[in-house]
């Protein structure tokens, strides 16, 4: 779970550390212009153009998202002698915090991803490339460096592309083993269907579709993500996996657990580049010496944000806290706009969880509740009684925090989507408006006393009673602060 001051904690802690990235680099070029007529040639579309960009992409990209959040970081790539290279150079140069070796191979030609984009949308991608492994001088000219750059780095990342630095899958082992010896904590963005050559890595970041070519099994529910990444762990490519699988979120397998995040995001621009930010985020955090699920939670929030934008796109630090801050409001609804938002959900196929309470002083019982509940459903909405209800039902003396107060808190958790409250004494009216498709509530409660149940059984729901976790209650809590034991 990420709350706002465990976000803040982690982005002032990663701006003492230095990540090193070796990798792929390449110039991603961005034709913007308006179609307002069809060929008579071809049918096809008429670009008129207006505007020309060029950034750095793939291990690049991995650099800008960094940089972009002040994190120190060493550089190490390889451009081609020609127009596309002296560009590279020229941008890398320009950044700030950074030190980079950009080693020039005569024999190659750089990489160029040219995207054609109107109103707002790609068109087609045209690829300018020849990949070649490198000869034996550049590779110790490589490694050269590799040696200089680990010795202030915290982390090491390997941004795969599969344009030639990592080619030679006997290179990409030393670069490993070397780093292994130093402890130096290595993350892999792989290539390719040979995760053998990244045997000895700490993490490895593969999407849906290279976990698929290198494993053959496709990861579309959380059991299959599972044994993808057992593979993986079990065949000794990496000691654990990170698993991107784009609107099902995150997975993260570890050698005896798994766990799952929910994609953060409702509104996507352009996904370009969005595995970098992943990378670039988890790596930083694991730098800071985060635990890997808080830091894939700060990279699952990174590449939501990322994904509204256009193009190869980084975030700064004060992009990321203001949007965080934002988005845990939006979560806030009332009952005019959240049977748009089910709507949607149900439209996508999302399976709907439900419960409700007073959360008067929010404690790890409730934590604990909201986590088993959102692991059996993919959206989870919590309702809590107003103000005056609860008065009605626990007194004047109650609520000890208003409801404004409770909503964000309640907002401010991962696995919470939707916070809602309800001016009656029960939720009955609420959960027929929203028709969720699972009511959750605490195991003190019978099965027919949990307003709703009934409905929802009607309606082919279902109601999972949750066990509580012991010694934590409100009335306890109320107690203890009150000088009663």
């Amino acid at each position: 779970m990420m709350n706002h001051s465990k976000l803040i904690n982690i982005i002032n802690k990663i701006q003492n550390k230095k990540v090193l990235v070796i990798g792929d680099i390449m110039l991603d070029t961005y034709i913007y212009g308006a179609v307002e007529r069809i060929s008579p040639e071809a049918p096809i579309p008429i670009i008129n153009i207006n505007k020309t960009k060029s950034v750095a992409g793939g291990a690049g990209n991995v650099l800008n998202n960094l940089n972009s959040m002040n994190i120190k970081t060493s550089f190490i790539s390889i451009i081609g002698n020609d127009v596309a290279g002296k560009s590279l150079k020229k941008y890398i140069e320009n950044l700030k915090n950074i030190e980079y070796a950009l080693l020039i191979d005569k024999n190659r030609k750089t990489t160029i991803k040219t995207r054609y984009m109107a109103d707002g949308q790609q068109l087609f991608r045209a690829d300018d490339e020849a990949p070649c492994i490198l000869d034996k001088t550049l590779k110790e000219k490589i490694f050269q460096y590799f040696k200089l750059f680990i010795k202030q780095t915290d982390v090491i990342i390997l941004s795969d592309y599969g344009k030639g630095l990592f080619l030679d899958s006997i290179f990409c082992q030393r670069i490993i083993k070397f780093a292994s010896k130093k402890n130096k904590k290595i993350i892999v963005d792989p290539k390719g269907n040979n995760f053998e050559k990244y045997k000895g890595s700490f993490f490895i970041t593969p999407n849906s579709k290279e976990a698929f070519k290198a494993t053959k099994i496709n990861p579309s529910n959380n059991s299959l993500a599972e044994k993808c990444g057992e593979i993986i762990i079990n065949n000794g490519w990496s000691k654990n996996v990170l698993l991107t699988r784009g609107s099902n979120g995150l997975s993260i397998i570890n050698k005896n657990k798994s766990n799952h995040l929910k994609s953060n995001t409702e509104e996507v621009f352009d996904v370009t580049g969005a595995g970098d930010t992943v990378i670039a985020l988890f790596s930083a955090a694991i730098a800071a010496d985060n635990n890997d699920i808080d830091s894939a939670y700060f990279a699952n929030i990174g590449a939501s944000l990322v994904v509204k934008k256009s193009g190869t796109a980084s975030l700064t630090s004060k992009e990321f806290v203001k949007s965080f801050a934002s988005k845990n409001l939006l979560k806030i609804s009332n009952i005019d706009n959240i049977q748009d938002t089910t709507d949607k959900w149900k439209i996508d196929n999302l399976k709907i969880g439900f419960t409700n309470g007073c959360f008067d002083l929010i404690h790890s019982g409730h934590i604990d509740m909201f986590i088993k509940a959102s692991e059996s459903c993919d959206r989870l909405i919590v309702a809590i009684n107003s103000d005056q209800s609860i008065k009605r039902l626990k007194g004047n003396q109650r609520p000890i925090l208003d409801l404004e107060a409770r909503q964000k808190l309640i907002a401010s958790l991962e696995m919470v989507d939707a916070v809602i409250s309800f001016e009656e004494d029960t939720p009955l009216q609420l959960i027929k408006h929203i028709n969720p498709d699972i009511l959750y509530k605490g195991a003190d409660y019978k099965i027919d006393e949990i307003v709703g149940a009934d409905y929802i059984k009607k309606k082919g729901g279902k109601t999972i009673r949750i066990k509580l976790t012991k010694n934590q209650s409100t009335s306890k809590l109320i107690s203890m602060l009150n000088g009663n034991t």
